[in-house]
């Protein structure tokens, strides 16, 4: 042994310390791991610049948000005093409110101007659709001149002009709250997004409850308020309490605070008060202002509330609805840098941990594949002298059936009592074991083939000598009910042969019934049938005028036999059993179908791994119902390439399906070939079902004469 070592080992050491295993253990150690720390410091850089840049971006994005909050702020300032003014005013209220007007909108042009050099931090040199949102709010500034040319030009308005002026600032409006929402849309966190998206709906819900404000005063300067404009109040005062409702449970801490100290303060109370006093007025007045008596009814333009205490109410309250929104917004931007700040220092602290961590581990590597290297150098010629030349020679030996000296044939390896002298020791135990098992299994298994095949064959060649001497006494016997019970007879001792060829079969041996010729498939499925105990409940629905080559008949015969079988015994007594063929592409295939209970789910897909893929015999001793037909079928389905595979029925049970090859089949002679041979069904009470217990050639399913030769 040790010169053998001696000669494997010098073409190792001929090759230069290149091919050293020290040098190779080297590699191995240095190579990933430096390769680890490569890719690893590629990707916190990455993260980190990414972090860096989505740091960027919220900042920008706060400083935009900042900008559009002041825009839209002052924009609604303006919405509510050109409502007022085209009410119509007397001329010294109305020189008043212009005045304030003017003024109004140069702050609302101050606050377009800030936010148009914010949003140059805000475009991110694409064609995204952040870019586009600023492009359309900066583009709102002709409209909104020609907004304000329109009101200039009216002292006063009805409440279409009203409207429509409403709907043109709130349009507006609209725009800068368009690009909030892509700025939001950014952040990539998602406690920040969340954040934000909360913040965009306070921030409709404060432009709802501006535009109901703006209306109603405008409405309260008119003197009326139509059905349309309460209408549109109504909508307005539903649409923003609904969203503070649902934005409640969402919201943080502080600002839940801030939430309900607004919704308690006293000036938010009575502009509530206010609101629900204009929506539920009576609809209607028997005879309204300026009417003769006796009109009829008409709508109540009659507004409950004086503009005095709505201007008063809505003074006071608003500014606590900006701040609960302002608050909303500086959360969902601090969460966002916070969440980027993190990220950063994560990505920086992970690759400095990662690289002196490789580091380390690199050098303890090397010392330790230094020390382990010659010790390890043994042990690899040894235990690859074994693994290569004897172990693979002492399991072929015990295959072929030769007995084995395991200890004898199998010398142990020593390489001290430390760890790499462990390992050896376990290399011992585990080759023992092994070489042992199989040598066993071999064994066994040859052990068991030789029983079931000597059982097999005695038993196959009692039940021929028993159907041959059935075949005499029927041949001889005219008495029909006396030949009916023999043909019963006949059909017992047939499925006895069948369960000897089980065996057989099992045992890795051939069927002794052999065809030379094909055989047509209606006789071949009719004989499985009749091999079958209650053939009587099996139904051959159709099948196609083919051949089954002869080499493949008795297996065949067997396969469907089996399906057959099973159907039948796993359904309820007395219910049909269909028995279904037709060509597909690439072969045939056969249907056996039963309207039992069915099988789970789990069961299923356990027997059709078995049928895919049948398993060697001595695996069916270990479940406690060991299903000896399946396995049957899965060995000759095995042998000649056929597929079988079960599924649910839609009659509520079991549906197995064999595909047969092409090779098994031959076309059957006549120019209707391609047709399907159509197949009378036999009644049952006829006591012969729909298969001849008599099976091919009429000679109970045993195939003789040919099928013995």
């Amino acid at each position: 042994m040790g010169g053998q070592h001696a000669s494997k080992a010098a073409p190792d050491q001929g090759k230069g310390p290149k091919r050293t295993i020290r040098r190779q253990l080297t590699r191995i150690v240095l190579i990933p791991s430096i390769s680890f720390l490569a890719l690893w410091a590629v990707i916190t850089a990455t993260g980190t610049v990414q972090a860096g840049a989505a740091l960027l971006t919220v900042k920008e994005g706060g400083r935009g948000l900042d900008a559009l909050t002041d825009v839209a702020a002052e924009l609604r300032k303006e919405r509510r005093l050109s409502q007022v003014h085209l009410a119509g005013l007397d001329e010294d209220a109305a020189v008043s409110v212009l005045a304030r007007l003017r003024g109004q909108r140069a702050e609302t042009d101050r606050a377009l101007k800030s936010a148009a050099k914010s949003a140059e931090g805000l475009y991110d040199h694409g064609e995204g659709e952040l870019d586009r949102r600023v492009d359309s709010l900066l583009g709102d500034r002709a409209e909104l001149a020609a907004l304000r040319t329109g009101v200039d030009e009216q002292d006063s308005a009805g409440p279409a002009d009203r409207a429509a002026v409403l709907d043109g600032y709130t349009a507006v409006i609209s725009d800068a709250l368009l690009v909030a929402e892509a700025v939001v849309v950014q952040l990539d966190d998602d406690r920040s997004l969340a954040a934000g998206v909360l913040a965009l709906d306070l921030m409709g819900a404060l432009d709802q409850y501006s535009q109901a404000d703006a209306l109603l005063a405008g409405a309260l300067t008119a003197g009326e308020m139509t059905y349309e404009e309460t209408a549109r109040f109504t909508y307005l005062s539903a649409s923003y309490r609904d969203t503070l409702t649902r934005a409640e449970r969402n919201l943080g801490p502080a600002e839940r605070a801030s939430f309900k100290e607004m919704l308690g303060d006293a000036s938010w109370v009575r502009t509530e008060q206010f609101s629900r006093r204009v929506v539920t007025r009576a609809p209607v007045v028997a005879d309204p202002p300026g009417a003769t008596t006796g009109d009829g009814a008409a709508f109540n333009t009659e507004i409950p509330v004086s503009g005095t205490d709505w201007d008063n109410a809505v003074r006071d309250a608003a500014p606590a609805f900006d701040a609960l929104v302002a608050a909303q917004t500086d959360t969902a931007i601090s969460e966002a840098t916070s969440a980027a700040l993190w990220r950063i220092g994560t990505n920086l602290s992970g690759c400095l941990i990662a690289l002196a961590a490789g580091g380390v581990a690199i050098v303890v590597a090397l010392r330790s594949s230094r020390r382990v290297t010659e010790r390890l150098r043994g042990l690899r010629g040894d235990t690859l002298e074994l693994s290569a030349t004897r172990l693979p020679e002492l399991v072929a030996a015990a295959q072929s059936g030769r007995r084995v000296d395991v200890a004898k044939e199998l010398p142990p390896l020593s390489h001290g009592d430390d760890e790499i002298g462990q390992v050896a020791d376990a290399f011992n135990t585990a080759q023992r074991t092994a070489v042992g098992a199989a040598v066993k299994q071999a064994e066994i298994r040859e052990g068991a083939t030789r029983v079931f095949l000597g059982i097999a064959y005695r038993n196959q060649a009692l039940v021929q000598r028993q159907l041959r001497l059935l075949d005499e006494i029927e041949f001889a016997e005219e008495d029909a009910p006396a030949l009916q019970r023999l043909f019963r007879l006949d059909h017992l001792i047939t499925r006895g042969r069948r369960y000897a060829d089980n065996l057989i079969i099992l045992g890795g041996a051939g069927s002794a019934r052999r065809w030379r010729e094909p055989r047509s498939l209606v006789e071949v499925l009719r004989a499985a049938i009749s091999e079958t105990e209650d053939y009587e409940r099996v139904r051959l629905t159709s099948a196609p005028k083919l051949h089954i080559q002869g080499f493949a008949v008795a297996d065949v015969v067997h396969l469907v036999a089996e399906l057959v079988e099973n159907a039948t015994q796993f359904s309820p007594a007395g219910s049909p059993v269909d028995v279904n063929s037709g060509a597909v592409p690439g072969g045939l295939a056969v249907d056996v179908e039963d309207r039992g209970l069915g099988m789970t789910e789990e069961t299923m897909d356990a027997a059709n791994r078995t049928l895919a893929d049948p398993p060697e015999f001595d695996v069916m001793a270990l479940p406690e119902e060991p299903r000896l037909g399946l396995f049957v079928v899965a060995r000759l389905a095995a042998r000649h390439g056929v597929k079988v595979r079960l599924s649910p029925s839609p009659y509520g049970g079991t549906r197995a399906t064999a595909l047969l090859p092409q090779r098994l089949l031959e076309d059957a002679p006549g120019p209707d070939e391609s047709q399907l041979a159509p197949v009378t069904l036999l009644s049952t009470k006829t006591g012969r079902g729909t298969a001849d217990p008599r099976g091919l050639d009429g000679q109970g399913g045993r195939g003789r004469g040919k099928a013995d030769d």
